[in-house]
């Protein structure tokens, strides 16, 4: 615990293992600059603290699955979109939210996670690692001609399982640069 006096102001800080941040004038009042100083450290602390949580592999988990079902769900909503607004209209609204919702993420990821921003060695990545967002878009774009006329689970289905012989293949060779894991048909 530190406390800094001068004739105008007092500040007393509680040191940050308490994650606790207590500022006030002589009079005894947090100003309002040091009220609004207090509750984003205070914010920042708490969104570090739910980031922290998320190398609890049960946690992991439970994303994953919710991230599944977010697909599922997502499908239903651009075939929807696609019967409201037309389909290049329903993937443009897609997108448009989709990047939105990274650059928030970004944003926090960079200031709160402490994620630090890409210098020049990302200009050395292979050219596969550029394609995801291509991809992306090959998938909702797809999505959204197909679920209308097969529907969600149909489509779904294929897609899944599209995605474990291709991750299978991936593993096997370790494509895009990742590590072989060997599978072995007996």
């Amino acid at each position: 615990m530190s406390t800094d006096n001068n004739a105008s102001h007092s500040s007393i800080v509680i040191d940050s293992t308490n994650n606790t941040d207590l500022s006030t004038t002589l009079e005894g009042t947090p100003n309002i600059e040091e009220k609004s100083q207090t509750s984003t450290k205070i914010s920042i602390l708490s969104l570090q603290k739910a980031m922290s949580i998320l190398d609890q592999p049960a946690v992991s988990i439970v994303l994953l699955v919710l991230a599944g079902m977010a697909l599922a769900f997502q499908a239903g909503c651009n075939a929807t979109l696609n019967r409201y607004g037309g389909r290049a209209f329903s993937s443009v609204i897609s997108f448009s939210t989709g990047i939105t919702c990274c650059l928030i993420f970004f944003a926090l990821d960079v200031t709160v996670g402490k994620t630090p921003l890409p210098d020049d060695h990302v200009k050395s990545a292979p050219w596969y690692a550029w394609v995801g967002g291509i991809l992306g878009a090959y998938y909702v774009i797809i999505n959204i001609l197909t679920v209308p006329r097969l529907g969600a689970a149909t489509v779904l289905s294929v897609f899944v399982c599209s995605q474990v012989i291709m991750a299978c293949i991936i593993d096997n060779y370790g494509l895009c640069t990742l590590c072989r894991h060997k599978y072995i048909c007996e």
